[in-house]
């Protein structure tokens, strides 16, 4: 009830909506990520700083809301039409590429004597600040832009597909029967996301009249934002039910729901406005919340560079290996070495799953920040060279 908020939890959320409104519009001039923006305020008004903001049960659920629905909409970005029309060639390369992400990671984590689990976080792919890039720089539809966001999509489907074994793992305490058991309930959402997928296809095509309102941009009852939302918490709760990540239960509805609807037009962007117009910042933000300051004076400067090489190594070596060189190949890399979504993501859930601690959980925060800060400022220099001429710019091979 909302007379039952405290006025703890009322001035948290104040403090919270605030930011959520004005940290974007800060950072635009900054050309600095918004999220970026928003766990830094997190981290300024955190009870470990100015002490404004506390996470309480409120905040905290408006947060794990706005994961959520940061992993719907990532499913969404995925353009199965591109996909389709690329062939099969740039798949299998792309596929390969972001293989040897997870696998080159996972090399330098065993080589260097790190936690497996610390090969996974530096090995993740995500491609929110990606697609902000390509979009500033106006390069998404060219060859350059086309091959990373296929890489990207691929890479953040096998880091939330990861994820789910890195949890089955450690529920099952090791590879045993009760491990092959939770692979086995994940293959039933897999079986159940194939379902609905048929059911979806036949009955757009069978009832396409009465579809296409889904995807009108003017519908007063928002009828395709509520079959999105409907499709995202019926996945997430069919995967907390079988004790299944529920951000792949996110994860897969949006992805179900973008290969059905090709021609999404609007209801993508209401979408987008859903998500990111508040719930997303707040999830951002309540990760400031709980960056613990503290924590840092205590870290290993020395792991916290050797981790940021290793982000950018983990791309660069897939990358030239597989067919792309000299400044496309290196700006490709530098641009998907900025998982921050998805690596913030990972920190919560090592902490969860007590892989890692809280003290550790922030060093990953602090990585991901500044991988997205560093990182796309070097490729953009790198994109707008003069050198680096317009033929270059349009192709990735």
């Amino acid at each position: 009830m909302p007379g039952d908020i405290s006025f703890t939890t009322s001035t948290s959320l104040v403090f919270t909506s605030l930011g959520a409104f004005a940290i974007p519009l800060l950072c635009r001039p900054l050309r600095v990520p918004a999220a970026v923006g928003e766990i830094v305020y997190g981290i300024l008004v955190g009870p470990y700083l100015l002490g404004l903001v506390s996470v309480s049960h409120f905040i905290s659920q408006l947060s794990e809301l706005g994961m959520l629905l940061l992993m719907f909409t990532a499913g969404l970005e995925i353009d199965f039409r591109s996909l389709e029309e690329a062939g099969r060639a740039p798949v299998v390369r792309a596929s390969l590429r972001a293989a040897g992400v997870f696998l080159t990671a996972q090399c330098i984590a065993w080589a260097l004597n790190w936690p497996p689990f610390l090969g996974l976080v530096i090995g993740v792919i995500s491609i929110g600040v990606l697609l902000g890039v390509l979009q500033e720089l106006k390069i998404m539809k060219s060859s350059l832009g086309q091959e990373l966001l296929l890489m990207g999509s691929l890479g953040e489907f096998f880091s939330i597909v990861v994820a789910t074994g890195v949890d089955a793992h450690q529920q099952a305490q090791g590879l045993n029967w009760a491990f092959l058991l939770q692979f086995g309930q994940l293959g039933l959402v897999f079986a159940l996301a194939w379902v609905v997928l048929l059911v979806l296809r036949l009955s757009v095509w069978w009832r396409a009249e009465a579809f296409a309102r889904l995807v009108e941009t003017h519908d007063s009852s928002e009828v395709g934002v509520r079959a999105g939302m409907a499709l995202m918490f019926i996945f997430v709760a069919v995967a907390s039910a079988l004790h299944i990540e529920p951000i792949l239960g996110a994860f897969m509805a949006g992805t179900l729901f973008a290969f059905v609807f090709r021609d999404r037009g609007a209801l993508e962007l209401k979408f987008l406005s859903l998500g990111n117009g508040f719930f997303v910042p707040v999830f951002f933000i309540t990760v400031g919340l709980r960056f613990e300051v503290p924590a840092l004076w205590n870290s290993d400067p020395t792991l916290f560079v050797e981790m940021l090489a290793a982000v950018l190594l983990t791309r660069l070596i897939p990358m030239f290996l597989f067919g792309a060189g000299g400044r496309s190949g290196l700006a490709g890399a530098l641009l998907l070495s900025c998982p921050l979504t998805l690596m913030v993501v990972f920190a919560d859930l090592g902490v969860r799953l007590e892989l890692i601690d809280p003290q550790f959980r922030s060093t990953i925060v602090l990585l991901a920040v500044s991988t997205a800060v560093i990182f796309p400022s070097i490729a953009r220099a790198l994109l707008q060279t003069r050198a680096f001429g317009k033929a270059e710019k349009a192709t990735l091979t």
